[in-house]
């Protein structure tokens, strides 16, 4: 019944021309089949540069949904570490959970996304990242977890590579 009085509330508000819908709770069952948890020991970690061993990136994949091919992960560098230039299909999030101020360039912009920052660029957005150690981020790949690699998939040498700071 409190649902429904604000409903009516927001809606007698909202004036002329706003329509207020009602609908039923979902079904129990329906609620907890759609529950998805992942706790912190249950994530499997995969390096991205394997040579690297311990100075490897890594990632680990949250969700994948079957339908539209939209990711979700985290990603994790023990060490700073280059991305090199790449696109994304369809757009992409980058969420700064915790380790400090992230590096973006694209199209000779710098982007600075500090820590507990956001960031979403559009399908198609040539560019290249460099994250410092220990850091932690949540990515969401509208396309999948799928990389265009303009130059060559990250390697060793981009191992240990962060920016320095840019010149005013």
């Amino acid at each position: 019944m409190k649902a429904f009085l604000a409903t009516l509330v927001i809606a007698a508000a909202g004036g002329p021309g706003l329509t207020a819908h009602v609908s039923a709770a979902p079904n129990a069952d329906a609620i907890s089949e759609a529950v998805e948890l992942i706790n912190p020991a249950q994530l499997k970690w995969v390096k991205t540069i394997p040579t690297a061993g311990k100075d490897s990136p890594e990632y680990a994949i949250l969700r994948s949904d079957p339908k539209t091919n939209l990711t979700m992960l985290m990603f994790r560098t023990p060490v700073p570490v280059h991305i090199k230039k790449h696109t994304h299909t369809l757009g992409e999030t980058h969420i700064v959970l915790v380790g400090g101020t992230h590096v973006f360039e694209s199209n000779g912009k710098r982007y600075e996304i500090e820590n507990g920052g956001f960031m979403r660029m559009p399908g198609g957005v040539v560019h290249e990242a460099w994250l410092p150690a220990g850091s932690q981020t949540l990515n969401i790949l509208e396309s999948g977890w799928v990389v265009n690699w303009l130059n060559g998939e990250p390697g060793p040498e981009d191992i240990n590579k962060y920016p320095s700071a840019p010149t005013k």
